[in-house]
């Protein structure tokens, strides 16, 4: 299954991390008194000389004050899913995952959760194959036993449907009870659905605002890179 993708950030012959560790505590430093989050970036951004990579790195790494401990207390362990009804921000997550599969850097955000730089024209210009990404996390799901696994895929995005097909038979083939579907308003949907306390559901997904509108929160990059050893980069 592929979809064609844009160029993406890259920093070449340098270490983002390095840059960017005395910037992101100028930036916390000034959170910590109530300042917005974006215009304190821009802010310590112009001051530092930043690129527009390396500030969407701190965009989406820095997280204020105010929404770092709901959001973590949201956040499920990896093996706590067993028979539990699941919930994919498909995008979200498939895209992450095949960023940690092609070794792209991998951020331990002030919330808590996993999340990539690399797709940083946004969602509609996607990775070119999604196979593998996707193989990794029915893997992980079908060991992890959850009662249903869903996958939710934006509709407005090119060859959505042909996806949720493709998932759909993927789903089969690994003996899990699940479905893949596309919605016009997706990310309405997966706050509507993980907010509901009848339903239970978890919602896998790094997207801060869906995670504060949710209950219960599966980060499967984190559960995949913690299976695998791998530790993320941190701005600290």
């Amino acid at each position: 299954m592929r979809i064609m993708q844009k160029s993406t950030a890259s920093f070449p012959g340098s270490d983002p991390k390095e840059k960017l560790l005395k910037p992101a505590r100028d930036i916390r430093s000034i959170l910590r008194w109530g300042y917005p989050k974006f215009a304190t970036i821009r802010f310590v951004a112009e001051h530092s000389r930043l690129s527009a990579e390396e500030r969407h790195i701190l965009s989406r790494v820095i997280v204020s004050p105010e929404k770092v401990v709901s959001r973590i207390r949201k956040k499920i362990a990896c093996d706590s899913i067993n028979n539990r009804d699941l919930l994919l921000d498909g995008y979200n997550v498939l895209l992450s995952v095949d960023s940690l599969l092609k070794k792209e850097p991998m951020w331990f955000c002030d919330d808590g959760y996993i999340r990539d730089t690399r797709y940083y024209f946004g969602k509609k210009n996607q990775a070119e194959d999604l196979e593998e990404a996707l193989d990794s996390v029915l893997e992980f799901l079908s060991e992890a036993s959850p009662k249903s696994v869903s996958f939710l895929l934006d509709s407005q995005i090119s060859r959505s449907g042909e996806l949720a097909g493709f998932i759909r038979r993927k789903i089969e083939n690994y003996g899990i009870l699940g479905d893949a579907y596309t919605s016009k308003t997706a990310d309405f949907d997966l706050k509507r659905e993980g907010g509901n306390s009848e339903k239970n559901l978890i919602i896998a997904t790094s997207d801060g605002i869906i995670i504060d509108s949710v209950r219960q929160v599966l980060d499967i990059p984190a559960c995949l890179m913690e299976k695998k050893g791998i530790e993320p980069l941190r701005l600290y």
